[in-house]
This record gives C-alpha cells, sequence and structure tokens, in this order.
C-alpha cells in the first residue's frame, strides 16, 4: 500500500515511455514522505478513448489508492510532491492532474503469494 494508477491518453506515449512516467511518480510518492518505497505500487492505464475540451491534446492523471486515515494535509503533501516531479518532465499540450482517494480500511483485504 499505497496504489499509484497512472491513467494517461495513447497518444501521450509519443512524448514519453511508461517506464519514465512511473518512475516519476514512484519519486514523486517516496519524496513526500509518507511511504517507505518498498510499500509503493504502481500500474498504469492507457486510454484510447477520451475528450478533452480545453486546448490540451493529451491527458495525464494520477489516482493515490491509500488506506483511510491520513489529514486533508497529508492528502495534499502526497499529491502535490507527485505533482511537482511530473512537472519536471518535458511534456507538450497535457493536462496533469493528480488526486488522492480513501480505501475503506474495513473492507479492504490483500493476499500475497
Amino acid at each position: 500500500m499505497p496504489n499509484f494508477v497512472i491513467e494517461y491518453s495513447a497518444s501521450l506515449a509519443q512524448q514519453i515511455n511508461e517506464k519514465t512516467l512511473m518512475d516519476s511518480v514512484f519519486e514523486g510518492a517516496k519524496n513526500s514522505g509518507h511511504f517507505p518505497p518498498e510499500a509503493i505500487k504502481l500500474r498504469t492505464e492507457k486510454r484510447s478513448g477520451f475528450r478533452l475540451y480545453g486546448k490540451q491534446k493529451d491527458f495525464l492523471h494520477i489516482s493515490a489508492h491509500i488506506l483511510s486515515g491520513r489529514t486533508d494535509q497529508q492528502k495534499s503533501e502526497i499529491s502535490n510532491a507527485v505533482l511537482s516531479e511530473l512537472k519536471t518532465l518535458a511534456l507538450n499540450s497535457v493536462f496533469v492532474s493528480v488526486e488522492v482517494v480513501d480505501i475503506h480500511r474495513a473492507s479492504f483485504v490483500d493476499f500475497e503469494y
């Protein structure tokens, strides 16, 4: 825990590869100071179907799924640390957003083989 889902427009792959996206989000999550590096999990979801009404051609959205119980300040620190790393990427015409999503502790279960 936590799980970072990196959702992005398929055409963004012309500017940046998945590994670089994951590395950037990982560094931001680590730099937030809220998670040990070995606990951070990442996955990507490339989207071919989407619509933006602004001037941006592509999108990049990060959802940080964390167990509930953190303060709004802590959540803001997490999202801003990730966004700070993403801002260092040389991207053009991309709408970038980051959100923190609480996972309900009482119903969350996991298993490791």
